[in-house]
């Protein structure tokens, strides 16, 4: 567990997170893992300096392992009801009364807004047997816009004073709606990061110092977006894959600690961030090459009239 980690464990033991985390960064076993732990420590029965403690009737049934069997349990009876995805695969797994694990359920692509009522209801009741109750929402960035709205709601207008605490696991924060962002505390895990091929991003560093200064600059955009679409892989043929983008956005990264001016590689780290936030665009069906098309056009432009971190995907489409 890393320092970042570290520091919500006392938070966690003693009470005092912040109701909504997003975890992000790392990989998906490792954002599950610190999700688990921390449900053990809000949960936990014996004093703060001890949580948690590995031994309690909660801490025991706060086990991914233990989640992990019971979906393996579901999954027979999810065949028989044929299609993944019916009203009655929700995909919510639940060992524990007081600790709800909401997953995108296999053949779907989001996480719809029936699939979160589960968690709305229970965040409307008190807890059963715990001090408090844990949601654990993984790939919380396949939340579409409805069920992100309804999950938003509950953050806003809790019910009662019974400590509620979301843990949404994602990827990459900025793949989550803002509106989420804005009222939740944001943990970054560092580990393994998208892998791009080392030559590739040579050719990356070698096209971005040639940006022209005069008529040029729109075909050389035109090239880089090929470049970047090339990065992506196949799996960028469909434009709301994830994992492509986070490639992307990646290498762009990458290329930005290449590059010796200190503008040109605040306006590489600012392109990276849109591609990550660009998913308001991708739920459009706009093809890869014209979104990063547009976005290079605005952030690398020589004129660079924006000096800041801003969107540009917001000043493309306005506020969400």
């Amino acid at each position: 567990m890393n320092r970042t980690a570290d520091r919500l464990m006392p938070l966690a033991a003693e009470g005092r997170l912040y109701p909504s985390v997003i975890v992000s960064g790392g990989t998906a076993d490792d954002r599950r893992r610190l999700a688990f732990e921390l449900g053990r420590a809000l949960l936990c029965e014996r004093a703060p300096e001890e949580r948690p403690c590995g031994e309690c009737r909660h801490c025991r049934r706060i086990d991914p392992d233990r989640y992990a069997s019971e979906a393996r349990a579901k999954a027979p009876s999810e065949k028989r009801r044929g299609k993944a995805g019916d009203a009655g695969d929700v995909g919510v797994r639940q060992s524990h009364p007081d600790v709800l694990l909401l997953e995108r359920p296999p053949g779907r692509r989001d996480i719809l807004v029936d699939m979160v009522r589960p968690v709305v209801r229970s965040a409307q009741m008190s807890p059963y047997e715990a001090r408090g109750q844990v949601f654990v929402i993984a790939e919380a960035n396949t939340l579409n816009v409805n069920a992100a709205d309804v999950l938003l709601k509950t953050l806003e207008e809790p019910v009662g004073g019974t400590p509620r605490h979301f843990l949404l696991l994602a990827a990459s924060a900025q793949e989550l709606l803002p509106t989420l962002r804005s009222r939740s505390l944001t943990v970054y895990l560092r580990g393994e990061r998208a892998a791009v091929d080392d030559e590739r991003t040579a050719e990356l560093v070698a096209h971005w110092r040639r940006q022209p200064d005069g008529d040029g600059f729109a075909l050389w955009v035109s090239a880089l977006a090929d470049r970047l679409v090339q990065v992506g892989g196949k799996e960028l043929d469909d434009v709301r894959d994830r994992q492509s983008w986070t490639r992307i956005a990646t290498a762009v990264t990458e290329v930005a600690g290449a590059l010796d001016d200190r503008g040109d590689r605040a306006a590489a780290l600012a392109l990276a961030n849109d591609l990550l936030d660009a998913h308001r665009l991708r739920e459009r069906y706009i093809q890869p090459r014209r979104i990063i098309e547009g976005l290079a056009a605005r952030r690398l432009r020589p004129d660079r009239p924006e000096t800041g971190f801003e969107s540009s995907v917001n000043v493309l489409m306005g506020p969400p």
